[in-house]
């Protein structure tokens, strides 16, 4: 367990709080609030923040649950701002390179009643928790640095690291950071909390339909001041048709993943119109380097230098999108401005093919058709591409992730969420030596010991030029071995009824707080 206190039952008040039954949430009562509904793709896997941080899942679990600190996400009006803010904790100061202190807000509320203490923050962060089995920090891709949690007093912790940590404030403002109900937790145990959560957040779990919706209600209790709507229900509507058919006819308030060749249509209703912004996600492909025709490094080469990214950001983005310079972004403290972009160049695809003795056998590209926009398309012109230098690559479709990371896969796309504005918000969880790429059995990218030393420095030094000099080298070493290559960073756009006020935002959250989702009164 991580702490200096042994969080035990009896902290949390043991008898009375096995007797005591935690209630299901129950409907608020009715107001003038309006209900507001959001059609999406697909629903959340799980509300166990911990577990699943993908796009289908932050956007819901945003919106039940609180960090200690939190990103102003409308501080630069782009949406993506590194600024820090107070969330749950009102203030926090370092006490060395390895510890940062904060004090809690006093009278926190959690949706189930209890008060917010120091004990559900050191249990939030605790092996029991975050370290469980398949939870996100298991392969310690975000927090498998941590050394403890030391509860000081009812509204004081201390974070403790085993390196130093340039950036330890940014982690407790990212994600896998939200401070989850520890009786909750330990009466009713992980897999009850998955689907029944309980946070802090404006809005509180009421009930959820596999395959139909999921709605929460307001949780009027809220330190961030009461909720402007009564209730949220994200209503899972997976054809873009039909969610746009339910925004035009007034069924839905807001849709998510509008196509780019959509918006002047929608934009010409008096009612309702776009909202867009180009994402900290970077879309790339994944290639299996264990795999025999993609073994050799100069074939991953050669079907990296053979993707038109130009042209797939035209045809498919209407070029209001970008690729950016290597797996990073312009955010970035360390941001490596003259890293070389990447680049097309098919006669040079030709020739690696033909040194690495590729013969045309097939390659299978094993994609879940609706899960990332325009990714189905992209793939077809992909596997025209990479036919014109004699890649002979096969479309194979299927439901769900499971079937995509089968023993055996060949190649399949994916999305890199920069969850910081630095490479330990991405390239480090997500390729370094903790990562599931490294680590999975069914991956198991076998990186260099030079590329996991450099991510060693990125993760540790407090020198801004070393973590940069170290990120501009692991940058080279990606490129060149290609385990992945990246596509295109997208544009995500909602559609909105215009008399929401409400602004997305360069993660996949979707705010739904006080200061940023406002009904204006219809004419």
């Amino acid at each position: 367990m991580i702490g200096v206190r042994t969080l035990a039952l009896g902290a949390l008040g043991g008898a009375a709080m096995m007797a005591a039954a935690v209630s299901a949430p129950v409907p608020a009562a009715a107001d003038d609030r309006p209900n507001l509904v959001v059609a999406v793709n697909a629903l959340a896997r799980s509300l166990e923040s911990g577990d699943q941080t993908g796009n289908v899942d932050v956007r819901i679990t945003y919106n039940l649950f609180d960090s200690l600190i939190r990103r102003d996400f409308l501080a630069d009006g782009k949406g993506e701002a590194a600024k820090l803010a107070p969330g749950l904790a009102e203030s926090w100061k370092r006490l060395g390179p390895k510890t940062v202190e904060l004090k809690l807000r006093e009278g926190v509320k959690f949706h189930n009643g209890d008060e917010l203490t120091a004990e559900d923050v050191a249990f939030s962060f605790s092996r029991n928790r975050l370290y469980a089995p398949n939870s996100i920090a298991n392969r310690g891709e975000l927090w498998g640095h941590l050394d403890r949690v030391e509860v000081v007093d009812k509204y004081t912790v201390r974070f403790h690291t085993k390196e130093t940590d340039a950036l330890l404030e940014q982690r407790l403002a990212g994600y896998a950071s939200w401070i989850v109900n520890a009786r909750q937790y330990l009466l009713k145990g992980k897999e009850h909390f998955a689907r029944n959560p309980v946070g802090t957040g404006p809005y509180k779990f009421a009930e959820w339909r596999d395959g139909e919706y999921i709605r929460l209600v307001a949780h009027d209790d809220y330190h961030g001041g009461k909720p402007t709507a009564a209730s949220i229900t994200f209503r899972e509507v997976p054809e873009s048709a039909a969610r746009i058919a339910g925004l035009v006819s007034g069924e839905f308030d807001i849709i998510v993943n509008v196509a780019p060749d959509q918006i002047p249509t929608i934009d010409s209703y008096t009612d309702i119109e776009t909202r867009s912004v180009v994402l900290s996600n970077s879309h790339v492909l994944v290639f299996n380097t264990n795999m025999p025709h993609l073994k050799d490094k100069r074939i991953r080469q050669a079907m990296a230098l053979s993707i038109d990214r130009d042209l797939l950001r035209k045809t498919l983005w209407e070029d209001k999108n970008y690729t950016p310079n290597g797996h990073q972004l312009p955010s970035y403290d360390i941001y490596v401005a003259d890293f070389p972009k990447f680049e097309y160049a098919p006669d040079k695809a030709r020739q690696l093919l033909k040194e690495a003795g590729y013969k045309g056998e097939e390659i299978v590209y094993t994609i879940i058709p609706d899960y990332y926009l325009n990714s189905m398309q992209a793939a077809q012109a992909i596997q025209q591409m990479w036919k014109d230098v004699g890649i002979n690559m096969k479309l194979n479709t299927v439901e769900n992730w499971k079937q995509v990371r089968t023993e055996g896969w060949q190649v399949y796309p994916w999305s890199n969420t920069h969850r910081l504005p630095d490479p330990i918000g991405a390239l480090v969880p997500l390729w370094g030596p903790r990562s599931g790429m490294q680590k999975s059995k069914v991956l198991n990218w076998q990186a260099p010991a030079r590329f996991n030393a450099l991510h060693h420095i990125i993760e540790t030094s407090a020198d801004m030029t070393e973590r940069q000099k170290a990120s501009r080298e692991a940058l080279e070493i990606w490129n060149d071995e290609v385990p992945g290559t990246i596509l295109y960073n997208p544009l995500e756009t909602y559609a909105v009824k215009k008399s929401i006020a409400w602004k997305p935002y360069a993660l996949y959250y979707m705010d739904f707080r006080p200061y940023n989702l406002v009904f204006r009164q219809s004419n």
